[in-house]
């Protein structure tokens, strides 16, 4: 079954940290002048492995 990547946009705080962390380049930092969050930019490339997950301090990404 294939893993689903769900971002919480109004809890990220745009650290950026999930982006680097993510071994598929699945995510993108995105600044749209007022904030800065992350976005999913290539969800058939995620493979579910949990790495951005793990590393948001905020919590702001699930892996279902």
């Amino acid at each position: 079954m294939k893993k689903e990547i769900v971002i919480f946009t109004f809890d990220c705080i745009g650290c950026g940290k999930c982006v680097r962390r993510c071994p598929h380049h699945v995510l993108k930092l995105v600044d749209n002048g007022m904030c800065r969050f992350v976005n999913v930019v290539n969800e058939d490339a995620c493979t579910g492995c949990g790495r951005c997950q793990e590393i948001c301090p905020v919590k702001a990404i699930k892996i279902k």
